[in-house]
C-alpha cells in the first residue's frame, strides 16, 4: 500500500471513529414517541402566532371566550407529572372560533362562524413519509364511566388546489385497560395509499369534560434500503468521497462491503467495508457509512452492495476533475433566465406583469423586469442585488469557462447578460437623488395560475401589482453594481456613491477595488480588516470578510492574524458538522445541536437549509484558500447533501443527478406541459424538519400537485450562493 493510500485510509478511519462515538443510537432504546406535548407538562400558550395554542393539539369544534367551549391544558388533573390536556365540550350551536388543517401542513382560524361546540382535541396533521405503512397510537383518558370516547386515525390527502381531504379515518371506543379512573384506548391504523397527511384525534358527543394524558404516536415503515451518493460525482482528488447505506427497518443480517462498479464495462474496480452508525432514533432511519476517496480513476460509476442474498445499488455518479465547475456552473446561473419578469421566456410563458407597478400614493412607475423571487411570481430586493452580486462574482472570477455560453449570439457571455438584466430592474428601482429603493411589489398569494394572465398588462387598467415600501435602502445593490461595472462601466457611478452615503462591508469595498483599482477602496480595505480582527485570538468573529480580504491581498501583513481566525473558524465547523452527513447544524435554545430549524407553531414561517449548507461550504473553501485543507472536506459535504447524499435520496438541484422531487412548489405548475412546476438548475429550499419538536428531515416526495413550500420550493438565494461557490471551487 503507497503512503499516500494509507494517510488516507488512516483519516477516515479517524474520522469514522469520531463520528461513530457521536452518532451511535442503540435501536433497542425504542422508536421515538413522535406525539407533541405528549404529557401536556409544557404550557405553550405564549407561542407568537398563539395558533398552535398547546404545541401541536387543536380543539375540533367551536371555542368559546367564556371557556364553555375549549381545550386547555390544566393542573387540577393528570395521571403522570403535573398536568393534562383537559376537553370541555358543548354539543349546542355556538359562535365562536374554528381551527382548521391548511396549506403547509398549518393551520386556520375563522371567527364568528356558528357550529357545533367542542367535541374533542387533534394534534398537528402529521405529515408522512411515502414508506409510512402504519401507526400505532395510544392515549390514556380520564373521564366519567358511562361517558363514550372515541380514538381516531383521520388519513387525508391533497388534490389540486384543496390541501386537506379526508380520504378514510380508522376508530377504537372501547378502552383497552383501566386503572384509577383512567382508560387507555389503543389504535393499530394502516395507511391509505395515498394519504399524506394523518391525524390523532380524541371525540365524545357526550357534554361532560374529559381528560387526555401520556400520548404516544408511532409510525412504521415499509422494509427498503437505499445507498446514497452525490449523484453529480466526486471531484478526483476528493478526500470526501463518502456513501453512506441506509435502511427503514433493522437488518437481519448486517451488510458487510461494498463494490465500486464501473459503468464502461461493469468491472468491479473498488471494494470497502461499511462502518456501523446505528439507529437515528429521531429520523428512524439505520445508517453505515463507506468511503471510497482512496479510488481516484475518472469514470462513471454505482455502488453495489449485497445484503441477504440481494444486491442493491446507488444512483450512478461520475469521478472528474473540475466536476461541480464544470457540470453545475451553467445550470446555476440559467435558472434566474427562466425566473425572468416583464419578457417572454419561450417554453415558459408570454411578457409577464408589463404593467408593474402601482406606487403607494396611487400612482404609477416602470418597475417591469427583475425576476421572481420564488415559486410565486412577487419581485422583492431583499436578494435580488445579491443575485446581481452572485452573478458578477462568479462570472469575473470564471470568466474563461463562463464566456463559453452565449445562447443569444450578443458577443456577451450568458451570466453577464443575466447580471445585467437583473441591474436594469435595480436601477429602475432606485431613487438616483435618496438612494433609497423600492422593496417589494406584490399581489400576494393567491393567485396561481401563468404569469401574464395575472394581470392585462396595461398600466392604469387597476389591476396593477402593489409596490409594498418603497424607501428601503439602496446599499444593498453596491456590491452588485460594483462588480458590474467592471464590464459594464455605466453602473460604477451608483455604486460609488452609494458606498460614499452607506459605506459598505468588505464584499461591497472589495468589488469597488477589484472594478475601479482605486488606492482608496484598497486602504478602505485595510482599514475594516483592521476593525475586524477580534481581540480573542480564539474567536472567529468576522472571519468571512477577514478571509475574503487576506485571499484578495495574500502577501498583506493581516493575514497570519486572519489565519488565526481561520483557525478557530476552522475548530468550530469541525465541531457542528461532525454527524454521519458531514454537514452543518445549528444549535438549539438548550444549545444542543440540531438539523433542522426548530419551530413550535406550524404556522411559523421556515424553510429547508440550503442556504446554510451553502454558506458553510463557502467558509470551507475559504479556509482551502486560507491553507486549511480540511475546509475542502467540509464544503464537499455540504455540496454531497444537496446533490442526493441525504435520508430522501434525491437532488434538490434540479437537472443535476437522475432522481428529483416529484414536484416543486412553483406557480409555473399551471403552465402546459410543466405539471412538475419544475424550473432547471433550481436549488430548492431543502430538507427541513417534519414536526415541531422532532428533528426529523421532510421533503415533500407526494406526487399531488402544489407540494409544501418549506421544502420544495425554489428561491433566489440558493443559487446565488452556489454561484458564490462556483467562484471559489
Amino acid at each position: 500500500m503507497n503512503r499516500k493510500l494509507s494517510a488516507r485510509l488512516a483519516l477516515a478511519f479517524a474520522v469514522f471513529f469520531s463520528l461513530v462515538l457521536s452518532y451511535r443510537v442503540r435501536a433497542e432504546d425504542g422508536k421515538m414517541n413522535v406525539a407533541p406535548n405528549d404529557s401536556f407538562e409544557n404550557d405553550l400558550t405564549g407561542i407568537n402566532t398563539n395558533t398552535c395554542v398547546f404545541g401541536g393539539w387543536f380543539p375540533i369544534g367551536v371555542v368559546t371566550d367564556d371557556g364553555a367551549s375549549e381545550i386547555e391544558i390544566a393542573a387540577d388533573v393528570a395521571r403522570t407529572g403535573k398536568k393534562s390536556l383537559r376537553v370541555t365540550p358543548n354539543p349546542g350551536k355556538l359562535t365562536g372560533t374554528i381551527y382548521y388543517s391548511q396549506y403547509n401542513a398549518g393551520e386556520e382560524v375563522r371567527e364568528n362562524r356558528t357550529g357545533t361546540g367542542v367535541s374533542g382535541a387533534r394534534t398537528i396533521a402529521f405529515r408522512l413519509d411515502q414508506d409510512i405503512l402504519s401507526c400505532d397510537a395510544s392515549v390514556w383518558v380520564s373521564k366519567l364511566s358511562s361517558s363514550q370516547v372515541t380514538v381516531k386515525a383521520i388519513w387525508y390527502t391533497r388534490r389540486n388546489r384543496i390541501p386537506f381531504i379526508k380520504i378514510a379515518e380508522q376508530a377504537v371506543s372501547q378502552p383497552v385497560e383501566s386503572k384509577d379512573g383512567w382508560y387507555k384506548y389503543s389504535l393499530h391504523a394502516i395507511r391509505c395509499h395515498t394519504a399524506r397527511q394523518v391525524q390523532i384525534a380524541i371525540e365524545t358527543k357526550d357534554a361532560e369534560p374529559f381528560y387526555i394524558d401520556d400520548v404516544e404516536v408511532y409510525f412504521n415503515r415499509s422494509p427498503h434500503v437505499d445507498v446514497l451518493v452525490n449523484q453529480l460525482g466526486y471531484e478526483t482528488q476528493s478526500d470526501a468521497k463518502g456513501i453512506i447505506l441506509q435502511s427503514s427497518t433493522e437488518l437481519s443480517r448486517a451488510p458487510n462491503s461494498f463494490s465500486l462498479i464501473d459503468l464502461a464495462d461493469s468491472r468491479e474496480v473498488f471494494t470497502g467495508k461499511w462502518t456501523e452508525f446505528g439507529y437515528n432514533r429521531q429520523w428512524d432511519l439505520y445508517h453505515w457509512q463507506g468511503d471510497i476517496s482512496a479510488f481516484e480513476t475518472p469514470g462513471r460509476y454505482v455502488i453495489e452492495t449485497v445484503i441477504g442474498g440481494l444486491a442493491y445499488y446507488s444512483p450512478p455518479f461520475e469521478i472528474r476533475d473540475n466536476l461541480l465547475v464544470s457540470r453545475t456552473g451553467e445550470p446555476a446561473y440559467r435558472f434566474f433566465y427562466y425566473q425572468r419578469c416583464g419578457m417572454a421566456v419561450p417554453s415558459f410563458h408570454a411578457a409577464c406583469h408589463l404593467d408593474d407597478a402601482k406606487m403607494p400614493d396611487g400612482s404609477h412607475r416602470d418597475l417591469t423586469g427583475g425576476w421572481h423571487d420564488a415559486g410565486d411570481y412577487n419581485k422583492y430586493n431583499g436578494y435580488t442585488p445579491e443575485s446581481v452580486y452572485a452573478l458578477a462574482l462568479a462570472y469575473d472570477r470564471r470568466k474563461d469557462f463562463f464566456d463559453q455560453f452565449d445562447r443569444d449570439g450578443s458577443g456577451r457571455a450568458d451570466i453577464l447578460d443575466e447580471a445585467l438584466w437583473g441591474a436594469k430592474f435595480l436601477d429602475k428601482c432606485i431613487d438616483p437623488d435618496r438612494l433609497e429603493m423600492v422593496g417589494t411589489i406584490s399581489s400576494g398569494y393567491g393567485y396561481w395560475g401563468k404569469p401574464e394572465k395575472e394581470t392585462d398588462n396595461s398600466p392604469g387598467t387597476g389591476d396593477e401589482r402593489v409596490v409594498r415600501d418603497d424607501k428601503r435602502n439602496a446599499s444593498a445593490c453596491l456590491p452588485g453594481l460594483a462588480l458590474l461595472g467592471k464590464f459594464v462601466p455605466e453602473y460604477l457611478a451608483t455604486a460609488e456613491r452609494l458606498y460614499e452615503k452607506h459605506g459598505g462591508n468588505m464584499q461591497a469595498i472589495l468589488a469597488l477595488h477589484i472594478a475601479t483599482r482605486k488606492q482608496i477602496y484598497r486602504d478602505a480595505a485595510g482599514k475594516r480588516a483592521e476593525s475586524l480582527l477580534p481581540k480573542d485570538t480564539n474567536s472567529s468573529a468576522g472571519f468571512r470578510e477577514l478571509a475574503e480580504y487576506a485571499i484578495a491581498f495574500p502577501r498583506d501583513p493581516l493575514v497570519p492574524a486572519i489565519k488565526s481566525v481561520g483557525a478557530a473558524r476552522l475548530k468550530e465547523l469541525k465541531v457542528v458538522c461532525s454527524n454521519l452527513f458531514g454537514i452543518t447544524r445549528r444549535r438549539d435554545s438548550d444549545a444542543s445541536f440540531i438539523f433542522f430549524m426548530h419551530y413550535r407553531d406550524v404556522n411559523n414561517w421556515y424553510v429547508g437549509e440550503s442556504r446554510e449548507l451553502m454558506d458553510a461550504a463557502y467558509e470551507g473553501i475559504l479556509l482551502d484558500m486560507l491553507g486549511f485543507k480540511e475546509g475542502r472536506r467540509i464544503a464537499e459535504n455540504q455540496v454531497s447533501w444537496i446533490l442526493g447524499r441525504n435520508p430522501y435520496g434525491v437532488s434538490t438541484m434540479e437537472g443535476v443527478g437522475s432522481v428529483f422531487v416529484p414536484l416543486h412548489h412553483h406557480r409555473y405548475n399551471a403552465l402546459p406541459g410543466n405539471e412538475r412546476g419544475a424550473v432547471p438548475g433550481a436549488i430548492l429550499n431543502g430538507i427541513t424538519r417534519a414536526w415541531p419538536d422532532h428533528d426529523r428531515p421532510w421533503l415533500d416526495m407526494h406526487p399531488e400537485p402544489n407540494p409544501d413550500y418549506q421544502p420544495n420550493e425554489p428561491w433566489l438565494p440558493h443559487n446565488n450562493r452556489w454561484l458564490f461557490l462556483v467562484g471559489i471551487w
